[in-house]
């Protein structure tokens, strides 16, 4: 764990180095929060970010996901965010997590599905449109 205090004793190269075995980060300032997000985000990392404040505004933005949090948040954080919790509750973010993930699953689930069937089809009849005879399914076929 690194404090706010901590983060300020650390230049720019050796926060890109410690920040790679640190799992929280407590007590942070807006601009440290900036600096955690370059330092993560150099390191090749995705990068979620929460903040209420208008200050915390340019470290939402620069983050992979950031989350506006706080009943009192600022319009600067909302506009930011790409996500605001309507409620001030951490385990929101974890189902949000978890639901964004099954609905990704799910999406390449149906693509893997869908385009072999689709590629078919096409397949199907862009060689009877070269072979110039008429079309082996018809509309009705090819939505069904």
């Amino acid at each position: 764990m690194l404090t706010g205090t901590d983060l300020d004793k650390l230049d720019e190269a050796q926060l890109a180095l410690e920040v790679q075995g640190i799992d929280v980060f407590a007590r942070t300032s807006p601009e440290d929060k900036l600096r955690l997000v370059t330092a993560l985000r150099a390191n090749g990392l995705s990068v979620a970010m929460t903040g209420d404040g208008v200050n915390d505004a340019p470290a939402l933005k620069r983050a992979d996901a950031g989350i506006a949090t706080g009943l009192k948040r600022s319009e600067a954080a909302k506009e930011a965010a790409d996500l605001v919790l309507a409620d001030d509750n951490f385990a929101t973010i974890a189902a949000a997590v978890r639901e964004g993930r099954t609905v990704y699953d799910n999406l390449k689930k149906v693509i893997s599905r869908t385009l072999p069937t689709n590629a078919g089809k096409a397949l199907v009849v862009i060689t009877a449109l070269v072979a110039g005879i008429a079309l082996p399914l018809t509309a009705v076929q090819i939505l069904w």
